[in-house]
């Protein structure tokens, strides 16, 4: 969760749509409670994480919570932030995965958050034009079959927010202490491996037959 919500919150269209405005939404916010509002919450993290105000340690190492006893410490002793439980409980309710403290895969998080973050803004009456932010990822991935009879091809264009990237591993050796060694690859070949045209099975409605297609 950490490592997406801060690059979410490197990207322009999230900062600019959660960070100017985040004290006006406050102000004139409907949810009865804040800890009920993705909108609070999203300006909530968009304050902690870009105002600067929690980046600074604490004055003379001040202790983390009133009324407790100071330490002495070389170390600089810096500001416990904004804690995102309030987020968390919210975007992760009634799913069986987010609504634990297991430690989640970082793509299925950002995508059942995408998709959270639309349901709320299409709710909410929000559009591209007003500064809907999670458009800035949603691209088409174009697929095209080749019959290897009738030579037809036909297209089909699939919306997507991620495209995973296969990344071949191959083996370079053993280190010191036994481990395997794996050598480095290129990201263009792993763009060419996503792309590389495979063969299947299809049932072609152009010349009817049950053929070995390229896709």
């Amino acid at each position: 969760m950490a490592s997406v919500l801060q690059t979410l919150f490197h990207l322009p269209a999230f900062q600019q749509r959660y960070y100017p405005s985040a004290a006006q939404h406050w102000a004139i916010c409907r949810e009865a409670l804040p800890a009920s509002c993705v909108d609070c919450q999203m300006h909530k993290l968009a304050d902690g994480l870009l105002s600067g105000r929690y980046a600074h340690p604490r004055p003379g190492g001040a202790s983390a919570s009133p009324g407790a006893p100071q330490t002495q410490t070389t170390a600089p002793v810096f500001q416990e932030g904004v804690r995102p439980a309030g987020f968390k409980a919210l975007v992760g309710r009634g799913h069986e995965e987010f609504a634990t403290m297991r430690q989640q895969d970082a793509e299925e998080f950002f995508g059942h958050l995408l998709t959270v973050l639309r349901r709320h803004a299409k709710r909410a009456g929000d559009t591209v034009a007003q500064g809907e932010p999670t458009e800035v990822f949603a691209f088409g991935m174009e697929q095209r079959l080749e019959c290897g009879e009738c030579r037809r091809v036909r297209y089909r264009v699939d919306a997507a927010d991620v495209a995973s990237v296969p990344v071949p591993a191959r083996e370079k050796g053993k280190d010191a202490e036994g481990r395997t060694m794996y050598g480095e690859v290129e990201l263009q070949e792993c763009l060419d491996v996503l792309t590389a045209p495979e063969a299947l099975e299809y049932s072609c409605p152009a010349c009817r037959k049950n053929v070995i297609a390229t896709r």
